[in-house]
């Protein structure tokens, strides 16, 4: 039950939960109106801009030393910039349910990779949970069968999300080391802002293309830009600091099927038997990996 002092860090939290449900849709939509890789180019850039008069007032802490330099190159790199493009090219080659199930996978990679650098091993009902739901990926990459009746989702579509979420994995990963040197605001913004370096040499590319964008495709950007990328965080990072990382994260595992509904509900997709397959299997795979982690916390606070 939550207590006075979480309501509004909880609110907090699945409001950055619902904004960014809608980022798959936001970007399948705003892909209509220009190349998909420039839709997560200027995604960067544009929230980049945006974020100059952020670091003017708040002026967030940069990293110091070799590897704090570097953890920011592989947040800003991998995490945002290759990851949003790939995103982008990913979500306008398939279903945008797929893509959200995708997503789904995310927190499983990112613990897997955790475990892999502190040399950590999980238990085995980790191991058991993330094989259910890589399995369920699986099935939904593919799955293909009459019985699904007719689909946008592809497999290469499908791979290149899959790619894009084995990115963002390495960006949490990067993004929560770095957090632990100079904060997680000031991560996430010199993160992004390094993304947007990475992508200034292709402005010229883009100003045509966002000049000539059709009323709906240019407030699917504002969205992906304000909202997803910059209200989102923000949100998130006030839920994270005030309600405790061990609250508010779980809230994050409703992301993909926010995504799911506005998929079905503002994009009319069906939602086939390999979906509905695979929607299971996610979920015992991720709530078997929760249990994993929930019952070694509690072992560590026994210990301690």
């Amino acid at each position: 039950m939550l207590t006075g002092r979480m309501l509004v860090p909880a609110a907090a939290g699945f409001a950055a939960v619902l904004i960014w449900g809608g980022t798959p849709a936001a970007t399948a939509v705003a892909a209509r109106d220009m190349a998909p890789a420039l839709v997560g180019m200027a995604r960067i850039l544009l929230a980049s801009l945006l974020l100059i008069a952020v670091i003017v007032v708040l002026r967030p802490k940069l990293p110091s030393g070799g590897s704090g330099w570097t953890i920011l190159a592989i947040s800003g790199l991998i995490g945002f910039a290759a990851s949003f493009v790939l995103q982008s090219i990913g979500i306008a080659k398939t279903a945008t349910s797929h893509a959200a199930l995708l997503f789904a996978a995310a927190p499983v990679l990112t613990g897997f990779l955790q475990f892999l650098l502190d040399r950590s091993w999980p238990g085995g009902l980790w191991w058991a949970g993330g094989a259910v739901a890589l399995a369920g990926e699986a099935v939904l990459i593919f799955g293909r069968s009459a019985a699904n009746g007719p689909s946008a989702a592809s497999v290469t579509g499908d791979l290149i999300v899959a790619a894009s979420v084995v990115c963002l994995s390495i960006g949490y990963v990067a993004g929560a080391r770095l957090a632990r040197q100079i904060g997680l605001l000031a991560a996430t913004i010199w993160s992004i802002l390094s993304a947007g370096l990475c992508f200034l040499p292709a402005l010229p590319f883009l100003v045509p293309d966002l000049s000539a964008m059709t009323a709906i495709g240019a407030s699917s950007l504002f969205y992906l830009v304000v909202f997803c990328t910059i209200l989102g965080y923000a949100a998130w990072f006030y839920a994270l600091d005030r309600g405790g990382a061990a609250r508010i994260a779980p809230i994050q595992f409703g992301q993909p099927f926010v995504s799911l509904v506005i998929a079905v509900v503002l994009l009319s997709e069906p939602l086939s038997l390999t979906v509905w397959i695979a929607v299971f299997l996610i979920l015992c795979g991720v709530w078997l990996c929760r249990r994993n982690q929930e019952g070694r916390a509690g072992r560590q606070g026994k210990a301690d």
